[in-house]
Order: structure tokens, then sequence, then C-alpha cells
């Protein structure tokens, strides 16, 4: 496996919490990834969150991590084609064959605007490389939505990631500032948890879940 790769993620810390173990995966398989966070994240954090963002994503083997630094859950105050231009420029710049980012239905208003640009800049324009789309889950935010049809995730493409969950682990500690007490969602056992679980779904030890948008077989 090869080429460029993108995940494009609201908030620090959503791109590994989503795709930690997949990402590392990508890289050892000889990928190249690129992370692209959207928005700073909580106030408190604003000014030294960079420097643990980018070295979380490099325990993972990413070298680049770009930074577009929106204000924390203010994305809907943007006109939606002033972030969709942001994230074309950075396709025409990456050209990536797959792109991972959030769930249409998260509870987090920031991600459901984002899901909406990246469909956008995506959109599958005739002379245009084909990108196919991913979904990832954001525990404390997907499994919080309401659990209807429209809003739901819905995984239906599963990444083994039983040789790489333990790097996912210590590259969330980078991000530790952000994670809470077990039993919830956005703790170290809660990620685990739920890696178990979706590993269980397809008879492996350790997964990542992913709802598939588009994927296009050329």
């Amino acid at each position: 496996m090869s080429g460029n790769v993108l995940v494009i993620a609201a908030h620090p810390d959503d791109e590994l919490l989503g795709t930690g173990g997949t990402i590392k995966k990508l890289i050892n398989h000889g990928c190249k990834v690129t992370t692209v966070i959207v928005a700073k994240g909580r106030k408190e954090e604003e000014d030294h969150i960079r420097q643990f963002m980018i070295k979380a994503n490099k325990h993972v083997g990413v070298e680049e991590t770009v930074f577009l630094e929106y204000p924390n859950l203010l994305l809907e105050t943007f006109p939606l084609h002033v972030i969709n231009k942001e994230i074309e420029a950075l396709l025409n710049k990456y050209e990536p064959s797959m792109i991972f980012t959030h769930h249409y239905g998260d509870i987090n208003r920031d991600h459901q605007i984002l899901f909406q640009a990246v469909l956008t800049a995506a959109r599958p324009l005739p002379g245009k490389q084909p990108v196919e789309i991913l979904c990832f889950e954001t525990v404390s935010s997907s499994e919080w939505t309401q659990h209807t049809n429209d809003k739901a995730f819905k995984p239906n493409y599963f990444v083994d990631i039983t040789d790489t969950i333990d790097e996912k682990l210590k590259a969330l500690q980078y991000y530790d500032m952000e994670m809470r007490p077990f039993p919830h969602p956005r703790s170290y056992e809660g990620v685990k948890y739920l890696a178990h679980v979706r590993g269980m779904t397809v008879g492996v030890n350790y997964a990542e879940a992913f709802e598939i948008i588009r994927r296009v077989w050329k």
C-alpha cells in the first residue's frame, strides 16, 4: 500500500482518538499521512497545544501536521465556503487518495461543519483524481449523538490495529490534559475498550471502525 492520506480533524487529539492506530499502520505500509487540525481546542490549552500536537503525531510517524487555528467551537460562525477553500487548497497540495474525517452525526457542531466542508472540497469533479472519504468515530462525540438512522455512526470498514494499539495509547499521552478518568469514554481505558469491541466485531483483538462515505475502484 502506498499513496498520500489526509486525516482532517477538528481539534487536537481528535485525529488520534479516531485514527491513531490506523495512521501508524498506514505509515508502516508505506503511505504518507498528513494530519490537518482545523481548530485550536480548549481555550485554556491554546498557548501550548501545538507543541504537544506535533509530538503526538510524530510518535505515530506523521512528519507534517497542518494547524489552521480556527477558534474552538466556532466553526459555524465562518461562512462554509471559507473553510471549504482552505480544505480544497490542501487537497490540491497533497493530492490524497484517501481522506479520514469526522462523522456527520457527531454531537460536536465543529465536527459536523468540518464534515460538510471536506465533503464539498473533495467533490468528485471530472479530470480530478477521485478521493475516498471515510468517517472515523470520536469518543465523547460520536456515541453521544441521537441514535437515529440519519445520525448514528454505522461502521462498515474496520482496520485491525492489534499491532498498533499500544503506540496509539502512548501517543495520546501527549494529550493527557484532554483525557479524563474512566468511565469517561475519552479515557485511556475507554479508548482501549472501544478498540476491543470494534475488534471483536470482526474477529481480531483491536480495531478502529469507520463509515465509508465514498470509495472508488479505478
